[in-house]
């Protein structure tokens, strides 16, 4: 086929051929071209950056079922990398001696998670459980602990069960506990949960709908330097920096929230290695490591979250 017949991008790929090969570009260059085309790049490298956002993406059926219009994901993974001889006038002057690499990697991401919960109702926060059923819509007693006695049935050479009960306990009236009787230590912890803002589930179940973000930030950095000293000896220095911040979903906007508390970090890695090769059988090595580990977990500013105990008196 003669390149007039040949297809547009295949005309196009075979002029950039030429073209190339007539500056000097390609292996199979003239010598002439070659060297008008100029010293070759000593040092090799690449930026890149990676992104997700949810403008590319549906907005999940769980989110618009519960009246909301957008989920936000934002994820961005950049860096770059560059390696190459280190040239030094005066002091470094072969470039195939002493090499570097140079490496950095950021994370930026913010992702929404939706989820259901269950909680506390109203009446439930007040002590009415006149309405409080189980997953087959029956009534969950609640029971006086002041009225318990002693079961005179009771049988101790059998296990206890709902038929052979070692005490006996009479229920609230119309199932609901007096305001008397709320434990004021309790009412404190109630107060830190929100009110049920859905009704997906029956019975109050999945009465608490969330949509709330999650933190994902860290850098790293990594830089190596490798020499050599004639044809058996390699000194290599190596050192590795990462940080970030991880900040998981709140379930609840305060310190009652039941997930993972924030989380700074750190770690510090250098590393020295040291290469003698005395002969084709026997290499010696020497190393030396230096690391630091910091994580710092949890808000400062905030009080902790506080620690209730129950029992009689």
């Amino acid at each position: 086929m003669s390149s007039q017949q040949a297809p547009p991008l295949s005309r196009a790929a075979d002029e950039f051929k030429v073209l190339t090969r007539d500056m000097g570009m390609r292996p199979g260059s003239p010598v002439a071209a070659q060297k008008n085309h100029g010293p070759k790049m000593l040092w090799r490298g690449r930026v890149y950056e990676n992104f997700r956002n949810d403008i590319l993406d549906a907005i999940p059926h769980q989110v618009r079922q519960n009246g909301e219009s957008k989920s936000p994901l934002r994820r961005n993974q950049f860096g770059f990398n560059v390696a190459g001889p280190v040239i030094i006038p005066h002091l470094l002057k072969n470039s195939k001696n002493t090499f570097f690499t140079l490496s950095y990697e950021g994370v930026r991401e913010l992702v929404f998670h939706a989820s259901l919960h269950t909680v506390p109702t109203a009446a439930q926060r007040v002590g009415d459980f006149s309405q409080t059923v189980d997953e087959a819509g029956n009534l969950l007693p609640i029971y006086d602990p002041n009225t318990t006695i002693s079961n005179p049935a009771y049988d101790p050479s059998q296990p206890v069960s709902t038929s052979n009960l070692q005490y006996l306990r009479s229920t609230f009236p119309g199932n609901r506990i007096p305001v008397a009787r709320l434990a004021p230590v309790v009412q404190q912890a109630l107060s830190l949960y929100p009110l049920p803002n859905t009704d997906v589930g029956p019975f109050f179940q999945n009465n608490y709908f969330v949509n709330a973000p999650a933190t994902d930030n860290a850098d790293g950095i990594i830089t190596k330097l490798e020499h050599q000293f004639g044809e058996r000896h390699r000194a290599t220095w190596a050192s590795t920096l990462s940080s970030g911040f991880l900040s998981s979903t709140k379930y609840f906007p305060n310190i009652a929230s039941p997930t993972a508390p924030e989380q700074h970090f750190s770690n510090r890695r250098t590393e020295l290695d040291y290469v003698f090769t005395a002969n084709p059988s026997t290499i010696n090595s020497l190393s030396f490591t230096a690391v630091s580990d910091t994580a710092l977990s949890g808000n400062s500013s905030q009080s902790p979250f506080p620690s209730y105990q129950f029992g009689s008196n």
